[in-house]
């Protein structure tokens, strides 16, 4: 079958499916162009008042489908089908890419709901080339059920289903075919949108003001991950670079309270060597646990790290996937260190861990948190200001008195 003709049938199809009753339409299909086909049937109530698919026909106006797929034979691909992101092995993989080679197609209707108005889709893209494909060989095989279910998950916005198009006889499943597709496109450079619901840009609040017994040069080195903070746009990267400042902090004031014990009773070599076994066998976690209180103790005490109220869904997430110790009201008690210090550290291990035990936080995967993503905006703005302030304040839990130390 010519392009032409298959469109025809296609057109014969959406026409049945919406009951469009247009007057002689089978007539209009042998005598009428393409295009006038399409006009007519966007021009009828009843795709009127689906603006989706109103828009949707517009994809096969010849100016975007061209000459040579209308006039040209069709070569059938081997199958089509479309992935059911809800059924259970398939879940939390839905990824929003579109794919397209010799051997198979992929197109995530996630990707696809991002183009709007539907019909600035570019030819040229790999979108379309799936698209096309998996209506043309649907279309050619008989299969009509698989065109009218991609017409109504388009008119009714579904993300959770995806576009398989296999140009070769399949020899693996379709979950593993998807992967593997999802694998090739990364390989090639290709990206995953950013969802806009992880774009951050809260104001913390923090200032500085000129001091003129603080020694600002001695804090340059977190002026360089300050600037790495504002550099990132989501909340994933940005609570990263925030964890950064705050392990700078917490094993600075290690440092911090040696330089005041050598700085009395010069015992610098001993001190070293105390703090070097320290470091060894205090666990991460530890540190931060004792080293945070020290330096916001008073901001602590004051309520200043409150993440309160909870929502429902927050705090039953808090206690399934990082084990927070949220009251039956849904209420964190944020004057306890350790409760902030253990929220701190599961997200920070949630983004930069990369085990089967543990809960994963990527940009990829935000339906798995979206019950926090709101909190996660909170608590960064509220750890920014508490952290940026204590720098400005020149605080002595975390400033060195001298700019060297006596050995003898």
């Amino acid at each position: 079958m010519t392009g032409r003709e298959i469109l025809l049938r296609f057109y014969k199809l959406v026409h049945d499916h919406y009951t469009l009753a247009i007057p002689d339409f089978d007539d209009q299909l042998l005598v009428d162009s393409n295009d006038v086909i399409v006009d007519n049937m966007r021009a009828t109530p009843t795709i009127v008042a689906k603006p989706k698919i109103h828009d949707f026909l517009n994809v096969f106006k010849e100016s975007k489908i061209g000459a040579d797929y209308l006039d040209d034979e069709f070569d059938v691909l081997e199958d089509v089908k479309i992935i059911d992101f809800s059924l259970a092995e398939f879940q939390k993989r839905n990824r929003a890419f579109s794919y397209s080679d010799t051997e198979f197609g992929y197109l995530s209707l996630v990707k696809l709901s991002k183009i709007s108005p539907l019909s600035s889709i570019s030819s040229t893209s790999t979108e379309y080339r799936t698209l096309i494909d998996f209506i043309s060989t649907a279309i050619e095989k008989g299969e009509d059920i698989k065109v009218t279910s991609l017409l109504d998950l388009i008119e009714n916005s579904d993300v959770n289903s995806g576009l398989l198009v296999h140009k070769i006889v399949p020899t693996n499943s379709d979950l593993s075919t998807y992967s593997y597709l999802y694998y090739k496109e990364l390989l090639q450079g290709g990206e995953i949108e950013l969802d806009s619901d992880l774009m951050y840009s809260g104001i913390h609040g923090a200032t500085a003001t000129l001091r003129p017994t603080t020694r600002y040069e001695q804090y340059f080195e977190l002026y360089d991950i300050i600037n790495e903070l504002n550099l990132a746009k989501d909340i994933i990267t940005r609570f990263l670079k925030l964890y950064h400042i705050i392990e700078y902090l917490v094993y600075r004031r290690e440092l911090v309270e040696l330089e005041q014990k050598a700085r009395t009773n010069r015992t610098f070599i001993r001190e070293i060597h105390s703090f070097t076994g320290k470091s060894q066998s205090d666990s991460e976690l530890n540190v931060l646990k004792k080293n945070f209180k020290k330096i916001f103790d008073a901001e602590i005490a004051a309520n200043g790290f409150d993440i309160n109220p909870l929502t429902v869904q927050a705090a039953s997430f808090l206690r399934t996937y990082w084990g927070i110790n949220v009251d039956a009201t849904n209420r964190l008690n944020c004057t306890d260190a350790t409760n902030v210090v253990n929220l701190i550290y599961r997200i920070r291990n949630s983004i930069v861990h990369n085990k089967e035990s543990e809960f994963h936080i990527t940009t990829s995967n935000p339906d798995e948190y979206g019950e926090v993503i709101a909190l996660l905006k909170k608590i960064i703005e509220i750890l920014e200001r508490q952290v940026l302030n204590k720098i400005s304040s020149d605080d002595v839990m975390i400033s060195y008195q001298n700019d060297h130390i006596e050995l003898y």
